[in-house]
């Protein structure tokens, strides 16, 4: 039940903010909604990550501010449901997209 709340509000924050850019710029809602779902999946996975530049940084700061080293950690990424809701809004966005503007693919 935890989940499928997480992936509702994911969904319901990505629709959101898609329609208050949409409106704010004047244009219609499918034309960003791919670059919304972009921004959120690489946010998710950007902030749900371990070890990476950003880890990696903190630990070079701590190391230089105490002198005790400290070991690196290997960079893992596990997925996570609102991760795979983006993902898959942003496929939907994608076949909308050519879908709604197949005139000019073709």
């Amino acid at each position: 039940m935890k989940h499928v709340i997480s992936c509702i509000i994911t969904v319901i924050l990505m629709l959101v903010v898609n329609y208050v850019v949409a409106n704010l710029l004047g244009v219609t809602f499918i034309d960003f909604s791919l670059f919304v779902g972009l921004i959120f999946a690489l946010t998710i996975r950007f902030f749900t990550s371990k070890g990476g530049i950003s880890s990696n940084m903190v630990r070079m700061q701590a190391q230089a501010m105490t002198g005790i080293k400290i070991e690196e950690e290997k960079a893992t990424f596990k997925p996570s449901y609102p991760y795979y809701t983006a993902i898959i809004y942003t496929l939907v966005s994608l076949v909308s997209i050519f879908v709604y503007y197949k005139d000019y693919f073709i």
